[in-house]
């Protein structure tokens, strides 16, 4: 029976050649072997690295550390799970290295806890004056709640009654101003759940928030305008914003805070600030609400400028957020932007969907510069495995079909279309219901188109217009009116 461990193996392969020679150093250190030689052990493992372990022999593996040796099974389970804890440990000592925050923090607790307090006093006030400057977000302000917190411990222990009190005054405004990060940044994400049609019996969070006013709590004298107060008020206006779609000035205020102070934000927190505001400006959008094009185009450029593009790198399904771009560039009628865009970007996208989308893109550009050969050449290089490509492909072969009269092929892509819609069950409600909607009105506008008829154009005008729900409503909009005249 073998008897490798699975668990070792697989950590071992995931350690960088880097890791492994660094590993081997810190095996042969007494303070963490012990005095025990693992170093012909891991030697000899690091050799079937990324092999299959069924084919390792654990009596040859023991042969080559303990030559001419009686095989025990049970020491070879005893080293590798000596070695495996070895391998956690180093992990451990690794990230501590490289986090200057976490390093301060475990020395000046164990300060305290060896009541070394003068040693105490400068490490603290050194690693305050650290954090600081450094870029602001939610690890910053948690790791300075951390260290003020122990400071008033050493406060109190070493009976400094003055700085204590006035100390536990701060970091009580700070501590609440946390927990009003947290529940406000549930509130947000609670709110867009709402959208999808998912709620709770009872949402405590919401219960909560919506009885918060931040100016009833903070705009009071002796309460100074700090960091931390104003990402609470970023985050008050954004969460008002979505409860209350019907007064925009919460969004405005929203974005001036942020300009305000978005400087002195790392990137990840910028980041996840922009998010908020382009799911915000795409509702606004979604529910008819055209001036927020040009919101959206603000915004994705100000993204862009600040070198914001984890989006298109994560393989997000079914379509990545890079699509949203190429629409509202074509939207505000910026071709160029758009074209500069795919060629700049598209090469960060997964190499899964990057040839897709890349030849979507360039494919619906090409159709709002009128060249619709050109775009259906690149919309046949398609070749889709999700349903976003799929429906997004089918719908821009209609529109080229169409402006190219041909008649033949529109209709067999529509009955392609009816037959995907119909057997694909993963594809989300109100995607089925714009297109449904596209085909029901493209059907009877190809029809038109090839068979004029005055009464039926007066009729299919009437029935677009009662359809809230439907893709390229503008397109459609645009040949409704060419055959009226």
């Amino acid at each position: 029976m073998n008897i490798i461990n699975y668990k070792l193996l697989n950590f071992l392969n995931l350690l960088s050649k880097e890791d492994l020679t660094e590993f081997k150093k810190f095996i042969c250190s007494p303070i963490y072997s012990l005095g025990r030689n693992y170093l012909p052990m891991l030697e000899e493992l690091i050799k079937y690295k990324n092999a299959d372990a069924d084919k390792i022999s654990a009596t040859d593996l023991y042969n080559a550390v303990y030559p001419g040796k009686k095989y025990s099974g049970q020491t070879l389970k005893n080293r590798f799970s000596e070695l495996l804890k070895l391998g956690e440990e180093y992990i451990i000592y690794k990230g501590v290295k490289n986090d200057i925050v976490e390093r301060d923090s475990i020395l000046t607790k164990a300060y305290l806890e060896n009541r070394m307090f003068k040693f105490y006093e400068s490490k603290f006030k050194k690693a305050l004056s650290y954090l600081e400057l450094q870029k602001t977000d939610d690890k910053k302000f948690a790791d300075i709640y951390s260290l003020n917190l122990r400071n008033l411990w050493y406060l109190n222990e070493t009976e400094k009654f003055d700085k204590y009190f006035t100390n536990i005054y701060d970091h009580s405004i700070y501590s609440v101003s946390m927990s009003l990060i947290s529940l406000f940044d549930y509130g947000i994400e609670f709110l867009q759940q709402v959208n999808l049609n998912r709620k709770y019996d009872h949402n405590i969070v919401l219960n909560i928030v919506r009885k918060i006013k931040y100016e009833d709590i903070f705009d009071k004298k002796g309460i100074n305008e700090s960091e931390i107060l104003n990402v609470v008020k970023l985050y008050y206006y954004l969460f008002n914003a979505f409860d209350n779609l019907e007064q925009e000035s919460f969004y405005f205020e929203a974005r001036k805070v942020f300009n305000k102070i978005s400087a002195s934000f790392s990137d990840s927190y910028k980041y996840k600030f922009y998010m908020i505001f382009i799911y915000f400006c795409t509702r606004m959008q979604n529910l008819g609400r055209k001036e927020y094009h040009a919101e959206l185009f603000k915004l994705y450029n100000e993204k862009l400028d600040n070198g914001l593009i984890t989006d298109f790198t994560e393989n997000i399904f079914p379509v990545n957020n890079f699509r949203d771009y190429v629409f509202i560039g074509i939207e505000m009628g910026k071709p160029d932007w758009v074209i500069n865009f795919i060629k700049k970007y598209s090469g960060y996208l997964p190499k899964k969907n990057r040839e897709n989308e890349t030849n979507l893109s360039y494919s619906r550009v090409s159709s709002y510069l009128g060249d619709y050969r050109k775009a259906l050449e690149y919309v046949l290089k398609v070749k889709p495995y999700n349903y976003m490509h799929y429906l997004d492909a089918s719908v821009a072969k209609l529109i080229s079909y169409y402006e190219l009269d041909m008649e033949e092929e529109a209709f067999l892509e529509i009955d392609k279309l009816i037959h995907y819609v119909k057997s694909h069950r993963e594809i989300s409600k109100i995607h089925k219901i714009y297109n449904k909607n596209f085909i029901k009105i493209y059907s009877k506008l190809l029809k038109i188109k090839f068979n004029p008829s005055k009464k039926e154009i007066v009729i299919l005008e009437g029935e677009f217009k009662e359809l809230k729900f439907v893709t390229k409503r503008d397109w459609i909009r645009e040949k409704i009116n060419l055959l009226k005249k």
